[in-house]
C-alpha cells in the first residue's frame, strides 16, 4: 500500500500560528568554510534523491548546481548564521517545489518580527487588509495600497522576498510571498502608502516579537455545509490537516483510521444533506492540503467505483534508502511508476454510499495546495459535469521528506521523494489546475467583502 502522508501548511511543516523567537536555539559558531560545506552537502542530496530533479529542469528551468555556485560566492567571513539561513532558504525557493523547506534547528530565525497589520494581493496591488494587531494607528486604512517598505519600491521589495518563499509556481510564490510579507527581521518598519483618494501616507510601525500567521484559524470543525433555497450547496473544506499528531504517532493503518474518525462523518454529513441538491459548490480555496487520506475520502463521494486516484513513482537513492521506514522497502517501491487505487488499502474506511453526480463547481486559489492539487487533479480528469472557477492552484505535490540534517548548521532539508501524477498521466506538479473562469479579486470588492467566485458558482450552476 502507498499513501501520501503530505502535511502542507504554509511555513516549515507546522501547525502552529505564533513562533516566538525566544524559543529559537541559540546560534551556533558557523565559519564560512562550515556555511559552504552545508550548502554543498544540500546541493548533493537535491541532486541525489530529488524527484522532480529532470522535471523541473526542463520545464522551468531550474540549474541546481548554478544556483549552488552563486549562492556559496555570497558567503564571507562576515557572513551571519541568519544570512546564511537566508541563503539557505534562497537554495530551497530556487527549486519551484513547494514542499522544499528548511527547517532550522541551531540558527536563530532570521524574520523573528511580523508588522502589525495583514496584507492581501488584489488587482491593483498589495493592500491592507487587516488592524487587529494594530494598537496605536498612525492613520492607515483598511485598502490603503502599500508602495513601498523602508523606502524599497513594494516590487522590488517582493521579487527580493520571493527569493526566500518555497512555491511551485510563480503566481503562487507571489501569494504567498504577500501572505507572509509582514515577517521582518528587523524590529520596526517604516511603510508607505497610497490612500484611496491618491495621497501618500508614511509612517513607522513597531513590530510583534513575535511571528505571526494572519491567516492560520485552527478549527475542530473539518468542513461546513449549507443548502441554499433554490437548492444549491455549499461544502467549505478549509484543511486535510486534521489530528496530524495522533496520525503520525499511529503504527498501524487502523489506528491511523481511527485518527481520521472526527473528520470523515462530517464529510458524510455534507454530502448526505447535498445528496438531492440541483448542484454543489466545493470550496476549497486556501485550503494548503494535508492528509491525502481525507481528499480522496471526498473524491468517494464524488465518483464512483474503484478509481484510480492517481500515479506515483518514487525515486531510487542511496540517501533516501538510509532513513526508517525506507531502507526495508522492496525495490518495488522505487523507480516504477504505480496506479494507486484507495479502495485497495485495506485497514481504511472507504464511502460505501452513492456518490453525487450533478453539476459541481469547485472554488480553487494559489493556497490550494499538495492533497488538495492532487484531488482538484483527480477531478479534472474524471470526474464529468465539473467546473473549476477562482484562480491557478499552487501546482505542488509529492512524498516530501526531511532527507538529510546538514552537519554544520543542523539545518533539516525537505523536498519530494516522489512524483505525482494524475489519474491520466499528467504532471500536477508545476502545473496544477487551472480554472475554467478566472476570477480575480478587485480592490472594492475585497473591502465590501463580496464573494465574486461564489457569484460565478450559482450563476453556472443555475444554468445548468
Amino acid at each position: 500500500m502507498f499513501y501520501l502522508l503530505i502535511t502542507s501548511v504554509l511555513w516549515g511543516c507546522s501547525p502552529s500560528a505564533v513562533e516566538s523567537p525566544s524559543s529559537a536555539q541559540q546560534d551556533t559558531g558557523l565559519t564560512a568554510g562550515q556555511m559552504r560545506e552545508d550548502l554543498q552537502q544540500y546541493r548533493d542530496a537535491v541532486l541525489q534523491s530529488w524527484a522532480y530533479l529532470e522535471f523541473k529542469q526542463s520545464t522551468q528551468l531550474v540549474d541546481v548546481s548554478r544556483t549552488c555556485d552563486e549562492l556559496l560566492a555570497r558567503i564571507t567571513d562576515d557572513t551571519t548564521p541568519q544570512q546564511f539561513a537566508s541563503l539557505l532558504r534562497e537554495f530551497a525557493a530556487s527549486l519551484h517545489d513547494g514542499h522544499s523547506e528548511v527547517l532550522l534547528r541551531n540558527i536563530e530565525e532570521p524574520l523573528p518580527y511580523s508588522w502589525p497589520i495583514g496584507l492581501m494581493l488584489v488587482r491593483e496591488g498589495i493592500i491592507v487588509s487587516s488592524l487587529n494587531w494594530l494598537t496605536d494607528n498612525p492613520g492607515v486604512e483598511l485598502g490603503d495600497r502599500l508602495i513601498q517598505v523602508d523606502g524599497t519600491p513594494i516590487d522590488e521589495y517582493v521579487t527580493s522576498r520571493m527569493a526566500i518563499t518555497s512555491a511551485s509556481t510563480v503566481d503562487a510564490q507571489r501569494v504567498l510571498t504577500v501572505d507572509r510579507l509582514h515577517w521582518s527581521s528587523e524590529p520596526s518598519v517604516k511603510l508607505t502608502f497610497e490612500k484611496a483618494d491618491a495621497s501618500v501616507f508614511e509612517a513607522v510601525f513597531p513590530c510583534l516579537p513575535e511571528r505571526i500567521d494572519f491567516r492560520f484559524r485552527k478549527s475542530e470543525v473539518f468542513c461546513t455545509h449549507s443548502i441554499r433555497d433554490d437548492r444549491i450547496a455549499y461544502i467549505r473544506i478549509p484543511s486535510f490537516d486534521w489530528n496530524s499528531e495522533a496520525f503520525a504517532a499511529a503504527s498501524t493503518d487502523s489506528e491511523r483510521d481511527q485518527a481520521l474518525i472526527g473528520a470523515k462523518p462530517q464529510i458524510d454529513e455534507s454530502f448526505a444533506a447535498a445528496a438531492d441538491a440541483s448542484g454543489i459548490i466545493l470550496d476549497l480555496r486556501n485550503n494548503g492540503g494535508g492528509l491525502d487520506l481525507l481528499s480522496i475520502y471526498v473524491a468517494q463521494h464524488l465518483v464512483p467505483g474503484n478509481f484510480i486516484y492517481y500515479e506515483t513513482e518514487r525515486r531510487d537513492s542511496p540517501l533516501l534508502r538510509s532513513l526508517p521506514g525506507y531502507h526495508d522497502m522492496d525495490a518495488r517501491a522505487f523507480g516504477t511508476r504505480l496506479p494507486q487505487q484507495p479502495r485497495n488499502w485495506t485497514g481504511f474506511t472507504h464511502f460505501s454510499g452513492q456518490p453525487f453526480a450533478g453539476p459541481l463547481v469547485v472554488l480553487i486559489n494559489e493556497r490550494c495546495f499538495s492533497s488538495t492539487d492532487n484531488l482538484c487533479a483527480f477531478l479534472r480528469d474524471v470526474r464529468p459535469r465539473t467546473t473549476f472557477v477562482g484562480r491557478p492552484t499552487n501546482g505542488g505535490t509529492g512524498e516530501p521528506v526531511v532527507i538529510d540534517t546538514l552537519s554544520h548548521s543542523g539545518a533539516g532539508i525537505q523536498f519530494c521523494v516522489s512524483r505525482v501524477f494524475s489519474p491520466m498521466g499528467r504532471a500536477i506538479e508545476g502545473e496544477g489546475t487551472k480554472p475554467d473562469v478566472q476570477v480575480d479579486t478587485d480592490r472594492e470588492g475585497a473591502l465590501k467583502g463580496h464573494d465574486a467566485d461564489i457569484d460565478v458558482a450559482l450563476k453556472l450552476l443555475a444554468s445548468e
